[in-house]
């Protein structure tokens, strides 16, 4: 696992930030730079390599059948702001390795295995979560690509077109069916961590739904317009935000998160005339989920200054909550078993490229702990022990779908 470590070192040079954690947006230099990283790796183990028409990133190793839908493993590269060197790099680096330990070890394999580095899973920098996995399973809005614009204005077509792609081009990114993927990813949680467990074998995973509010209101000068008078849009986006706590309560398991929330004209002296927020919605049961989304629309009408007017309500794409294939799940358990690593079943609840690339073919993923639960923060690590465990255990279910093919996949 040197040679793991090492990746991990050298990818921990790209996109730090001054105060500390990461950002590797999409379509940025610092994704570029890892590409190029990875590419490099990719072409040293034995893969040929491709980048897709939404920028993802693809290195394959040919099996011997001609017919046989590949098996893919990998998960994403961009990061949050401030974020991590693990969360996604852990299943795209983990799975590199995998795949070139059986090549070393086995040679060829009977079904094709591929590697993929998604873009976008994030969201950090077009507030649209899993776009590149989005883009492969062809459930992404074109239309986003023009009107979807990051903190300086730039829209996704021209920040595609900036790193040599042509947003007209990116349904050539589809593909139409896979034989399996797995996904290798830290909890981002502490259940494992406490259960003093190495692996965890993932059941499932929440379904995810974001939206981006709008109040509008009357800007005006902060002093000399009386209280009695004001149509004020952040405190009534603030009324709003604070009964979001009782609708996740009140459905059993949901979660509703504000994780990000800004003024125009964003000024210290200004009445805002529009406070915008984010909405992330989450829930396992997908008609609660839409039951939420519904309470929280209706809360914020009738908190806006100006009534159901005074509010624009823009829904990202809805992603329902995904089951694991069992026998690929029962799999990596039993995997697990005969490596000696006592594991669990776990449901996640973070959305994962795993949900996009199960409209394909069957998934499976598997979670290593991360210290102290943490995530999305530069406080973010994992030990070199948990991740050479969870390699391993990835690699022995690749071997048994790529090179004893258990699916069958090699069959007419």
């Amino acid at each position: 696992m040197k040679e793991l470590e090492s990746w991990f070192e050298a990818l921990s040079k790209v996109g730090a930030l001054p105060e500390g954690g990461y950002y590797r947006g999409s379509y940025t230099s610092e994704e570029v730079e890892i590409q190029r990283l990875l590419s490099g790796w990719m072409e040293k183990s034995g893969l040929s390599v491709n980048r897709d028409a939404a920028g993802n990133l693809w290195g394959k190793a040919e099996g011997e059948s001609e017919q046989a839908l590949p098996i893919v493993t990998g998960s994403h590269i961009d990061s949050v702001r401030g974020g991590g060197n693990y969360d996604g790099i852990l299943g795209v680096l983990g799975g590199l390795a995998a795949v070139k330990s059986l090549l070393e070890t086995y040679g060829r394999p009977r079904i094709p295995m591929e590697v993929v580095a998604f873009t976008g899973e994030e969201g950090s920098r077009f507030s649209i979560g899993l776009m590149g996995s989005h883009a492969v399973a062809g459930s992404l809005d074109q239309a986003s690509l023009s009107e979807k614009r990051d903190a300086k204005g730039v829209s996704i077509a021209d920040a595609m077109a900036s790193v040599g792609l042509d947003a007209g081009c990116i349904g050539q990114a589809v593909r139409k069916k896979l034989g399996a993927y797995l996904e290798l990813h830290i909890e981002q949680g502490p259940v494992l961590e406490q259960a003093g467990l190495s692996v965890g074998i993932v059941d499932s995973i929440v379904g995810t739904q974001q939206f981006r509010v709008a109040f509008h209101g009357e800007a005006g000068h902060a002093g000399t317009v009386p209280m009695a008078n004001r149509k004020d849009p952040m405190v009534c986006a603030a009324r709003a935000i604070a009964r979001f706590p009782d609708i996740a309560r009140g459905s059993g398991d949901g979660v509703i998160t504000v994780g990000r929330i800004w003024a125009h004209p964003d000024a210290e002296n200004v009445i805002p005339g529009q406070v915008c927020f984010t909405v992330d919605l989450r829930h396992p049961i997908e008609s609660v989920k839409q039951e939420m989304a519904a309470a929280v629309k209706a809360v914020c009408e009738e908190e806006s200054c100006l009534g159901r007017e005074g509010i624009t309500w823009t829904p990202f794409p809805n992603n329902l909550a995904t089951g694991m294939d069992p026998a690929l799940s029962g799999l990596l358990e039993n995997a697990c078993k005969q490596l000696g690593y006592p594991c669990r079943r776990m449901s996640s609840g973070a959305g994962h490229d795993t949900m996009n690339m199960a409209k394909l073919g069957k998934v499976g993923m598997m979670f290593i702990p991360c210290k102290g639960g943490r995530s999305h923060c530069p406080e973010e690590s994992a030990s070199m022990e948990d991740i050479s465990k969870g390699v391993e255990a990835l690699k022995a279910g690749l071997y048994k779908l790529a090179y004893e093919d258990v699916l069958h996949l090699d069959e007419p």
